[in-house]
């Protein structure tokens, strides 16, 4: 990993080969991954804690509904506090009938499952075109069990990334994005949209099927220069006050005076909030006052 936290050529561009399926009493789970997701524990495929989303995020809710399609997901990296790692899931379901070994947790009429990739580079777009090849050949062997196919995957994405001469500057980083669908989708809203990226405001995008959505997400966000290229590796990175899945444990950074700062200031501000009401109060009791001896005047006269 060098100073901008893109990884050295020499480092592997694919972490792991995974298959996600989904069992009818425990949900989505891990089925294989090549190399194991534990290091030196091949049998068990249970997620790291800071993955334990991974799952869902390969075989997203509402997956069932389609015979095939690919989502984008990101993911903390294990190893680096600064560094993401980027997923490429495609999955498919196919009828029980065409599958040639049958196992036992396999009780509906259907079969669904995901062939995931986690690459430490953002190739989304040229990772799914082979993927895609990948899986189709995976789910007409009719034998899950097979997973020769998946090891020899991992092995040739590896090799074949590696050849290309600047990977993190390469047009292989754009595959399959497309600023004309973008604006032919959203019209005069992409100009609205940019400025909300801009202004780094929460946005919810919401349509089914899911990859047409990735696309145009990346595709908005590769309008800005150098995004694709170096803005991404840090978009998995983000701390909330309330985490939904555990966080890998880094070492904290000591606070620095701004943040004592704030919290002084924030003290200040409390403190000024309390002195309205106390004024309100005593204008409320002068014009009770008041009133009492306007009907002590009336009274008199």
């Amino acid at each position: 990993m060098n100073e901008n936290n893109i990884p050295h050529k020499d480092e592997n561009p694919i972490l792991h080969v995974l298959v996600i399926g989904f069992h009818h009493k425990k949900g989505c789970q891990v089925e294989y991954s090549y190399p194991p997701l534990l290091e030196g524990e091949s049998e068990n495929t249970e997620c790291p804690p800071g993955w334990k989303y991974l799952p869902t995020l390969a075989l997203p809710d509402g997956s069932h509904n389609f015979d095939e399609d690919t989502v984008y997901f990101h993911l903390p990296s294990l190893v680096d506090p600064k560094q993401t790692v980027f997923g490429i899931s495609c999955f498919r379901q196919i009828p029980v009938e065409k599958l040639k070994n049958r196992t036992a947790d396999i009780t509906r009429g259907t079969v669904q499952k995901s062939v995931c990739v986690l690459s430490s580079v953002p190739l989304y777009g040229h990772i799914q075109v082979k993927m895609e090849l990948i899986t189709h050949a995976y789910f007409k062997e009719g034998d899950f069990t097979k997973v020769s196919l998946l090891k020899d995957t991992y092995h040739h994405l590896n090799d074949c990334l590696k050849q290309i001469h600047d990977l993190h500057g390469a047009p292989q980083l754009f595959v399959g994005l497309s600023p004309r669908n973008l604006i032919l989708q959203f019209r005069h809203k992409t100009l609205l949209l940019f400025k909300l990226l801009l202004l780094e405001r929460r946005v919810i995008f919401y349509r089914s099927p899911v990859q047409p959505l990735c696309a145009a997400i990346l595709s908005l966000l590769s309008l800005h220069p150098g995004m694709m290229e170096n803005g991404l590796y840090q978009c998995a990175c983000v701390k909330t006050s309330r985490p939904m899945s555990p966080i890998p444990q880094f070492m904290e950074t000591p606070k620095t005076e701004a943040s004592n700062n704030t919290d002084v200031k924030i003290s200040k501000v409390e403190e000024k909030t309390k002195e309205p009401d106390k004024i309100s109060d005593s204008l409320v009791e002068n014009h009770f006052n008041y009133d009492l001896d306007k009907e002590n005047e009336s009274e008199n006269i």
